[in-house]
């Protein structure tokens, strides 16, 4: 039997500087929901969720005992998780306030298990309860999946107490007239990163593709562009913005992972290679700005700590993303 909703417990500065530490991690944001005794819909926003199993599929929620739909998770049979588009930052923001009228403000169906299942959500998760367990002042709900659906967008992040958005930087560069834009990525495969070129004789580059060059006008184009030429890669996190002196190009870079290499199947545009980090052709990159980005990256991938860089007019600087906020500050120039 568990226990009755508990009151809001009285932080001490130690368990408030742990919160501010797990803070740190980078989360997508979600909402659960379930039903009450009565069959009314209940729901929260939680960005402690994660992926169990998937043989038979599992995942979890943790629920604190203090939430006032506390009661309505652990005596539920089911749940649903539903993971939140960047546009929908007002529904969470809704789901995290104690508004009665919280599924007014939404499309939902029931599930197959009872529980709402927002409509426009990026991906969600119909789920029958299988086990409830206590966890300091939570309770974990285990979940095994009935039913699913995902569909494309971005996600809505969340870290240190702040909304998060992927979109920022290209939707401040779209909006500025007479902008070429070229969208590149850095794919790696362990200590081993991709590059490319268009033939024997040009130096080696990155993967790009002209913004707004296909459907998606970027990272979607961009894909096109390396599935072409036999590459299956997963996209992940912004990690550099700079312009070219000598084209007036502005370079969107995005930090990438290789699912998979093939021969090219479709009109590739350039030869490719992956090169070991002790390997890369430093004499034979494209450009001072291209090897000052990947000394940085391999640092950083080896330190497992990574930051944004952002050069506008040869005055790069750097901003990490990880510990306390750190100013602005010169990045090491390509041969340090």
């Amino acid at each position: 039997m568990y226990q009755p909703k508990a009151a809001e417990p009285a932080y001490t500065e130690r368990s408030l500087a742990f919160r501010r530490a797990l803070g740190m991690f980078l989360t997508g944001v979600t909402i659960v929901t379930t039903v009450d005794g009565q069959g009314r819909p209940r729901g929260m926003t939680a960005n402690s969720f994660t992926s169990v199993s998937l043989e038979p599929p599992l995942i979890l929620v943790c629920i604190a005992r203090s939430a006032e739909s506390y009661q309505a998770f652990v005596n539920g049979s089911g749940f649903s998780v539903n993971i939140l588009a960047d546009s929908q930052r007002p529904l969470s923001r809704l789901f995290a306030s104690k508004s009665a009228e919280k599924f007014d403000a939404v499309r939902w169906h029931r599930g197959d298990n009872g529980a709402p299942v927002l409509a426009d959500s990026l991906a969600w998760f119909d789920c029958r309860t299988v086990e409830r367990t206590k966890a300091g002042d939570h309770v974990i709900l285990i979940g095994e999946v009935t039913n699913f659906d995902a569909s494309g967008g971005r996600p809505l992040g969340y870290c240190q107490g702040n909304y998060v958005s992927f979109d920022l930087i290209q939707n401040a560069v779209g909006q500025a007239p007479g902008i070429r834009v070229q969208i590149g990525c850095i794919i790696n495969d362990g200590a081993r990163v991709l590059l490319c070129r268009s033939d024997a004789r040009a130096p080696w580059s990155l993967p790009m593709s002209c913004l707004g060059r296909g459907p998606g006008g970027d990272r979607n184009a961009l894909l096109a562009l390396l599935r072409d030429a036999g590459i299956e890669a997963e996209l992940s996190f912004l990690y550099s913005m700079f312009e070219m002196p000598e084209t007036g190009e502005t370079h969107i870079v995005y930090r990438g992972r290789l699912r998979s290499l093939a021969g090219p199947h479709g009109a590739a545009e350039f030869q490719h290679e992956l090169f070991p980090f002790d390997r890369i052709p430093w004499d034979r990159l494209a450009s001072p700005q291209l090897a000052t980005m990947l000394r940085r990256y391999v640092r950083e991938q080896a330190a497992d700590s990574f930051g944004i860089y952002v050069d506008g007019a040869g005055d790069g600087r750097l901003a990490r993303l990880s510990g306390a906020p750190q100013p602005w500050r010169p990045e090491p120039a390509a041969n340090s």
